[in-house]
């Protein structure tokens, strides 16, 4: 069973994890999903989507219900307890060292699984805010979907919905496709302003 190590959020510990581990789907498209509300509905849809027309997608999302094999998938099949052990395993003997977390162990368990069955595109369900977010460590998020942004996890990413929707936002990379649910003003002020700053497109 794994155990949850807790939250610890910055991006240095997962991203000498994916050196040690040979940078793992770094060349493989993701699809990078924030956002308050929707995010695990978003997922479903674009895999479903993706799944019939008959692209390699593989799909890692948060939290789970029951096992945490259900947090990563590839064409809709969850990871076996086999793959999954194996994997982790090997992660956990490279970066011991680095005292990762556990959401940070199920980013690149993912990430070499996908590797592993030659995924195509990946879809990457942030766990908490984006900025310092495990996934977004990720190097190549061409497309960024965001859903409802509202109040939540003030403790961690601010005390109003432009600080919490300056996080989240921060995953928009340079060049990228912004695809956004409808937003408070204020969410859509941060979002536009993002959107310019890095050259991205963005479609509501």
């Amino acid at each position: 069973e794994l155990k949850d190590r807790g939250m610890d959020l910055g991006l240095y510990r997962i991203k000498n994890a994916l050196n040690i581990m040979g940078q793992p789907c770094s060349s493989t498209p993701a699809i990078h999903i924030v956002g308050t509300n929707g995010k695990g509905s978003i997922a479903s849809f674009i895999q479903s989507s993706l799944i019939d027309s008959g692209i390699s997608v593989g799909t890692t999302t948060s939290p789970h219900l029951i096992n945490w094999r259900e947090r990563i998938s590839i064409n809709g099949e969850n990871i076996s307890d086999k793959e999954f052990i194996q994997i982790l395993k090997k992660i956990i003997l490279k970066t011991n060292h680095l005292e990762l977390t556990t959401f940070e162990l199920v980013i690149l368990t993912a990430l070499k699984f996908f590797e592993d069955h030659d995924a195509k595109i990946i879809i990457l369900e942030t766990g908490l805010g984006g900025r310092l977010d495990a996934t977004t460590a990720h190097p190549s998020r061409p497309i960024v979907a965001i859903g409802g942004i509202g109040l939540d996890h003030c403790e961690h990413l601010g005390n109003n919905l432009e600080e919490i929707t300056k996080e989240k936002a921060e995953v928009i990379s340079p060049g990228s496709v912004v695809i956004s649910a409808k937003q408070h003003p204020q969410a859509t002020k941060v979002i536009e302003e993002r959107v310019a700053r890095k050259n991205a497109k963005l479609k509501w």
